[in-house]
């Protein structure tokens, strides 16, 4: 009975235990949502923890409405614990405007957003909001990435992270910019484990500029355009494929040149082929190609330009190399590209390459005709105070002589006047006289006939002062250094001819004659035209033309401009026919102008500067800097290289090697140097001088090249032929006065 009741004892106590534990444990629907509240604690723990680290500006979390996260709110407080600045979105396009003003005021911008990703980036690849300031976070729960991604759509400039769960308090970090060959590869780039709070690398995701600090051998696409100095390019006809960074050459059939092929340069055969056999650009882009560790390929932009807008203001599409990179077909384009706003609405531009000016050329001034050598001392502001003075300093000596005696004589008229009133008067009195006013009497009648004694005279005889023709006859002989005696003994009239003397010697006739010496000596030319006025003068005087590179930066400028630029333009428009002031190069320009001297070629001053020294710098005028421009590479809108590009062409900079190229590629065009001292500071004073005195054959053999007009020549008759049209202009005067005297 013992045992029976100790077993069935046993039994209650382990059906009680049995009974204790089941009503312990919840059912399998309690503990799905058991786990579900625990997988959600976790992840929100987790992005808190992501986006701490991460430490964006501001974040935006977008919510659809399939989204099944109901402790949003618990999300956002953590966040703000971290002092994060968030704001949550359901409408989608309100998201849209958001980023698009964040990017138009280049503020950086971090989206967390809360679904599928196939849902979402179509629409932002669609509305070109993909940059590099903006990152988009994706997180929806799934275990692993999805199978059907499309990696066109994460191309570059698109910054995609995407969060994964694979296991409970795990979290994996998939990126699209890890690795710098724009593959579109959503690659593993960290993972946190929530058990330890603990992230597998810092920072969360790998920076810019250390990824794309080397591109691994990346093949870039860039447009190139043949514009000395900055890329020399050869054209020719053929059907020889070339290789990617091999050396290869072939001659042209009817030319006979040799092409070679550069390092790290690709030319894409076709119908026709061209090679780029060097420029200042050139060495650059390949300099940058191996400090960055990749390889490029040169493509022909279309209508060989760099391209200009086209449409609307706002919504305005590129041509030429500009659109390619507006269209994202190119990675980016180097050479004479100027950095304006205009162009800043499609691309972004690095660090500056090139600090260069607005100029213009026209003609070199010509020597001016030797008949007028006399004359020509004397500008046109100058005759007119020459001769007044001629013109007066007669008329002033006459009136400095005579007007003490016209004083005088008024004085005598006035005297007399004043004596004979009262002896008229006394004459009117009663007749009762005494002897002493019949004395008086007779005494003023005696002086009275004197003085009109002595007035009949001096009038008989004449004025005792020059007259008026004497004084200009004498200061035209002093004038003309010829010998005169003064026409009065006066010391008015000696002071005055002793001013006239010296102004006629020391400041009339000395300076004359210097400057007459020093044009004969060498001849005199006509102004320069290096001023926008004195091009305009030229223009409407004697028409000149100004010619501009077609669809270029100075072509918008002319287009876009105010004040004399507009007037220069309007006069251009009307004189042209179908648009003739347009050049397809600066080349072409200073070709047309060396043709024919009434053209005027508009440009930046680097690029004129080159192709005057190629033809011949002493046949043109370069005028002084009107504006300063800068060039820039021009990379895609959004670019993420573009501080690591920056942070290379800086330290290029700052280390002078840009200079360095740009002088070497003078020195190597110029023939400057083919060993020993080094004449770079010659050719840096050279290429900065507001007017070139130096001649070259334009060949780039360096060989010295003296025009004949340029050499000092002795004097001649030819030069003093103004002074025989002078001596003849007299004889035939003095001939026809005679005649008349006859």
């Amino acid at each position: 009975m013992g045992g029976g009741s100790n077993s069935k004892y046993t039994l209650a106590l382990v059906l009680l235990r049995v009974a204790l534990v089941w009503g312990a444990f919840p059912t399998q629907r309690n503990l799905i949502a058991l786990y579900e509240r625990s997988n959600q604690s976790g992840m929100i723990r987790g992005i808190s923890e992501m986006v701490n680290l991460l430490a964006p500006k501001s974040l935006v979390i977008l919510v659809q409405n399939e989204t099944k996260i109901d402790r949003l709110d618990k999300l956002t407080v953590m966040i703000h614990h971290h002092n994060i600045p968030t704001c949550v979105y359901y409408d989608l396009e309100a998201y849209f405007s958001l980023i698009e003003e964040n990017l138009k005021k280049s503020l950086e911008i971090t989206s967390l957003i809360f679904c599928h990703p196939e849902d979402m980036l179509q629409d932002i690849t669609d509305r070109r909001l993909a940059h590099r300031l903006s990152l988009f976070i994706f997180y929806w729960g799934a275990a692993q990435l999805p199978a059907t991604l499309n990696p066109n759509l994460l191309m570059e400039p698109f910054r995609v992270a995407i969060i994964t769960n694979p296991r409970r308090n795990i979290f994996r970090i998939f990126y699209n910019q890890a690795k710098p060959n724009n593959r579109g590869d959503m690659l593993s780039v960290n993972w946190f484990d929530g058990n330890d709070m603990t992230f597998k690398r810092v920072p969360l995701l790998p920076s810019p500029t250390e990824v794309y600090k080397n591109f691994q051998g990346r093949i870039f696409t860039i447009p190139v355009i043949h514009k000395p100095p900055w890329h020399f390019i050869v054209y020719g006809n053929g059907s020889a494929s070339v290789g990617d960074n091999q050396n290869s050459s072939s001659s042209d059939a009817a030319g006979g040149f040799e092409l070679e092929l550069d390092k790290n340069v690709t030319v894409e055969s076709d119908d026709t082929y061209f090679t780029v056999k060097g420029g200042r650009d050139h060495n650059l882009m390949q300099l940058i190609a191996e400090r960055m560790n990749f390889t490029f390929q040169y493509v022909e932009p279309p209508e060989k330009i760099q391209g200009i807008a086209l449409g609307s203001e706002d919504n305005a599409s590129f041509s030429g190399a500009l659109g390619m990179l507006q269209r994202r077909e190119v990675e980016l384009y180097l050479g004479d590209v100027a950095v304006t706003w205009e162009r800043m609405k499609a691309v972004e531009f690095s660090f500056f390459t090139l600090a260069d000016s607005a100029a213009f050329v026209t003609h070199a001034p010509r020597k001016l005709n030797e008949a007028l050598a006399l004359v020509r001392p004397f500008q046109i502001t100058v005759w007119p105070p020459v001769i007044i003075t001629i013109l007066i300093s007669g008329p002033i000596l006459y009136i400095i002589i005579s007007t003490p005696y016209r004083w005088r004589s008024a004085q005598r008229v006035h005297d007399r006047n004043a004596r004979w009133r009262p002896t008229r008067s006394r004459l009117r009195k009663p007749a009762f006289y005494n002897l002493r006013y019949i004395e008086e009497m007779s005494y003023t009648r005696f002086r009275a006939e004197r003085t009109s004694l002595i007035n009949n005279h001096h009038q008989s005889r004449g004025q005792d002062y020059p007259s008026l023709d004497r004084c200009i006859w004498y200061t035209i002989n002093v004038y003309l250094r010829q010998s005169a005696n003064i026409p009065f003994d006066g010391h008015l009239a000696r002071f005055f001819s002793i001013l006239l003397w010296l102004c006629a010697t020391y400041v009339l006739g000395d300076v004359y004659s210097a400057q007459l010496t020093s044009q004969l000596a060498r001849p005199a030319r006509e102004s320069p035209i290096n001023t926008l006025g004195r091009l305009e003068n030229r223009m409407n005087r004697e028409g000149y033309q100004l010619l501009v590179e077609r669809q270029s930066a100075f072509h918008a400028a002319l287009v876009n401009s105010t004040g004399v630029l507009q007037r220069l333009y309007r006069l251009t428009r009307q004189r042209s026919v179908n648009d003739s002031f347009l050049v397809k190069s600066v080349e072409e320009g200073i070709r047309v102008l060396q043709a024919d001297p009434k053209y005027a070629v508009f440009g930046g001053r680097e690029t004129l500067y080159f192709n005057t020294k190629r033809y011949g710098a002493n046949r043109f005028q370069l005028s002084e800097k009107l504006y300063t421009r800068y060039s820039a590479v021009a990379v895609q809108i959004g670019c993420p290289f573009l501080d690591s590009l920056n942070e290379v062409i800086m330290r290029l900079f700052e280390a002078g090697i840009v200079e360095k190229i740009t002088i070497a590629e003078y020195e190597q065009m110029f023939g400057r140097q083919k060993g020993g001292v080094s004449h770079a500071e010659e050719t840096v004073r050279t290429v900065k001088s507001t007017n070139s005195e130096c001649d070259t054959d334009g060949t780039g053999s360096g060989k010295r090249k003296t025009d004949s007009n340029d050499k000092l020549q002795p004097m001649n008759l030819r030069m003093l032929q103004g002074a025989f049209l002078v001596l003849a202009c007299g004889h035939l005067l003095g001939g026809k006065c005679y005649t008349i005297a006859i």
